[in-house]
């Protein structure tokens, strides 16, 4: 519960900015064992192998949905002019930054003295613990308790633990739902959202000469091969007609380039309304 009568009261500290998910970082290690410092970096699993660090969160990949919606893009050559001026004022010209550049954007200071991924995407500073009078005061996020005065610290601290615990339900839910100007609306591998991304832009550089089986190729989907206990290398290498085997195969590929593609619309479409989703 946030009261602005202790606003100038420094004992009592707002808590620090922080992100639900990881946001990207250029992934300081260690000189002397080559780690990453940061332990919530390397837990995260990398979209692919080598990936660089600033590429291992789920907000790049946002800016990358972003940059392939033509709407947003022709905003973006009008200067922040037309339908996506709202959302040009938070963003800017994205399309003003490469990939390798992503970092430059995010950390880009503005006006108000943010960094432009920290206003973004991080959460509001956490609230402090605040001497209340009024129980009724108390919403979803919070529980109001009743503090003895009289117990001794590690006994209320033990207390407090339980109480926690007892609440973990409610204490959870609060912690999941994002405060953000932008909140993340879908929890997702870094890896499929990597894929996703492939195989669209795959889709538009050869959809005028390839067929969709041959662009999960290019694309590098993979799909389960064996049709019935066999395979096509299998019937080849035995002299046997393998052309339904075959059209199976190509089946599920081009299947498979069908769900990448109507999830990469949903996150592009999504993305030019201040949504993170695949869902449209």
């Amino acid at each position: 519960m946030i009261n602005s009568d202790y606003s100038d009261d420094k004992r009592i500290r707002v808590g620090k900015k922080f992100f639900i998910y990881a946001p990207p970082t250029v992934g300081r290690r260690s000189k002397k064992t080559g780690n990453l410092l940061s332990k919530r970096t390397a837990r995260i699993v990398p979209p692919y192998s080598s990936a660089p660090t600033w590429k291992c969160s789920v907000f790049y990949f946002w800016f990358e949905f972003l940059k392939r919606h033509e709407g947003y893009k022709d905003c973006c050559e009008r200067n922040g002019a037309g339908r996506y001026k709202r959302l040009y004022a938070d963003w800017g010209n994205i399309h003003a930054y490469e990939t390798e550049d992503f970092w430059k954007w995010w950390s880009q200071k503005l006006e108000d003295g943010q960094r432009r991924g920290e206003r973004l995407f991080a959460e509001p500073a956490a609230r402090r613990i605040e001497e209340v009078s009024l129980l009724n005061r108390q919403t979803d996020d919070e529980l109001v308790i009743r503090i003895p005065l009289e117990v001794r610290t590690t006994h209320l601290v033990k207390n407090f633990r339980k109480f926690l615990k007892d609440n973990e339900d409610k204490v959870a839910a609060a912690r999941r739902k994002s405060r953000a100007l932008y909140p993340v609306s879908t929890s997702v591998r870094l890896s499929s959202l990597y894929q996703t991304l492939c195989v669209y832009d795959a889709y538009s550089e050869h959809k005028q000469t390839k067929k969709k089986y041959e662009i999960a190729d290019i694309a590098g989907i993979y799909v389960n091969e064996v049709v019935d206990g066999a395979t096509i290398a299998m019937l080849k290498k035995m002299d046997t007609y393998y052309g339904d085997v075959q059209r199976v195969v190509r089946t599920r590929k081009t299947q498979a380039v069908n769900r990448y593609l109507a999830a990469a619309e949903g996150y592009i479409t999504n993305a030019s309304k201040g949504v993170f989703s695949p869902k449209i």
